[in-house]
């Protein structure tokens, strides 16, 4: 990794480990990347693939954070960066995304119309599309692969459990490969439980494992219930989400929905203990919550926060 992308902190969260009765809990800290999320991990292994096979432009539909991070690492390089966001969002991120020197340009619809329009555009004008699906898929799980290395150098051993949140399923996905990839090089014995979390009934993933079926499903667009709380994890069609569905079925696992509410209390607890995230980060914490809850699983359990960062107190 380069322009100080990956290699996060991995904090033993004593606190926590009091308050929800977990004996060791582990916190992935995806904050500290330089734009804030674990999206600078995405973003950097397009651009490079990208460079090397000499496009001079690159393009993603965001609503936000992703844009963010490909803004950001488009910048330190010579590629033109054009970014696809809805209209009806007014993030502040845009005007960061514009201040990295990327063209920003609005759309009529969600996340999906944004993500099809840079799609479109990508293929109409000659751009390295850096959207997550279809043929970039291996290139994004290998992305966030790097975590499971990172946490394995930390902890030196497997934890029993992870939990992520999701959206795509990218990320979860790609921690999989990673720890597969361990596996194969019998660097670890076994596999974390992949535990995914999002919000209830709004995310495709989530339902897909809800109902018990091993192969990705698709939500009706208009049952979403979008709130400013869980806008980020909301998807009908997640389109890594075959791979996080693999992932979980592999590992035992388990996906977790978690209502605004139970959002934000885990916000407050995280707030409470020095970390600093966006409330849908948090989901990943209440999922393995409830998880503990109801199956009684001892050992080492690590939630990626993918916006978390420690404040000193």
């Amino acid at each position: 990794m380069t322009y100080g992308i990956g290699d996060t902190p991995l904090i033993r969260a004593n606190g926590l480990e009091e308050k929800l009765g977990i004996d060791e809990l582990y916190l992935k800290l995806e904050g500290h990347n330089p734009t804030g999320t674990h999206k600078d991990r995405l973003a950097i292994q397009h651009v490079d693939d990208a460079i090397v096979r000499n496009y001079d432009t690159i393009t993603v539909g965001s609503c936000g954070n992703y844009a963010h991070s490909m803004s950001f690492v488009a910048r330190k390089t010579d590629l033109e960066c054009n970014i696809f966001t809805p209209k009806k969002y007014s993030s502040h991120l845009v005007d960061k995304m514009k201040e990295n020197g990327a063209e920003v340009f609005r759309v009529v619809g969600g996340y999906e119309e944004a993500v099809e329009e840079s799609r479109r555009m990508a293929e109409k004008n000659g751009w390295y599309d850096a959207n997550p699906g279809r043929k970039n898929t291996p290139i994004s799980l290998v992305a966030y692969a790097d975590i499971s290395e990172e946490i394995q150098d930390h902890l030196e051993e497997k934890p029993v459990t992870l939990s992520v949140s999701v959206g795509n399923g990218t990320t979860i996905a790609g921690i999989h490969l990673g720890y597969r990839l361990l596996w194969r090089k019998k660097r670890v014995e076994g596999i974390p439980k992949m535990i995914a979390a999002s919000s209830l009934g709004n995310n495709a993933i989530i339902e897909t494992i809800r109902q018990g079926s091993r192969d990705i499903l698709e939500l009706p667009p208009d049952s979403l219930n979008e709130t400013e709380i869980n806008e980020p994890l909301l998807n009908w069609r997640s389109l890594d989400g075959q791979e996080a569905v693999n992932a979980i079925y592999d590992t035992d696992g388990t996906a977790i929905g978690l209502t605004d509410e139970e959002i934000v209390h885990y916000y407050d607890m995280l707030k409470q203990e020095g970390i600093d995230s966006i409330p849908c980060s948090c989901t990943a914490l209440g999922a393995l919550d409830k998880y503990l809850d109801e199956n009684k699983v001892e050992g080492k359990h690590v939630v990626v926060i993918t916006s978390g960062k420690f404040e000193e107190k």
